[in-house]
């Protein structure tokens, strides 16, 4: 159940970033740096957390790579509080033209739609 809570939150925030990818890009220029890494470490936590229990409802070899990546991706999460390297990630980002944020909304709804389908 709260899988599928996970997969249509995805779902509806890849729509919003399609639609408005003007939206985010807004956000981001405005927010402090500080505010936004807090931001991007939930983001990769709850990312990462996902692609872990996803990954344990499947049997195979690939699930289990998707599990490993998980792994790495919470680690990845707690190092990004403290990097340079999220500054100038969000700098960067922030430039962007908008058709980067309308493909980062496109992989957000396959990845919501990855979630849905995966378990059953």
């Amino acid at each position: 159940m709260i899988l599928n809570f996970i997969a249509w939150l995805w779902i509806i925030l890849g729509i919003l970033f399609f639609i408005w990818p003007q939206l985010l890009q807004k956000r981001l220029r405005k927010k402090s740096f500080k505010k936004i890494k807090r931001v991007l470490f939930f983001i990769t936590l709850f990312l990462a957390s996902s692609l872990i229990s996803v990954s344990f409802k499947a049997f195979g070899l690939i699930p289990k790579l998707i599990a490993l990546i998980g792994i790495i991706g919470v680690f990845k999460a707690f190092f990004i509080l403290k990097s340079k390297a999220a500054d100038k990630l969000i700098e960067w980002s922030s430039n962007q033209p908008l058709i980067l944020f309308r493909v980062g909304g496109i992989a957000y709804i396959l990845i919501g739609f990855i979630i849905l389908k995966l378990p059953k």
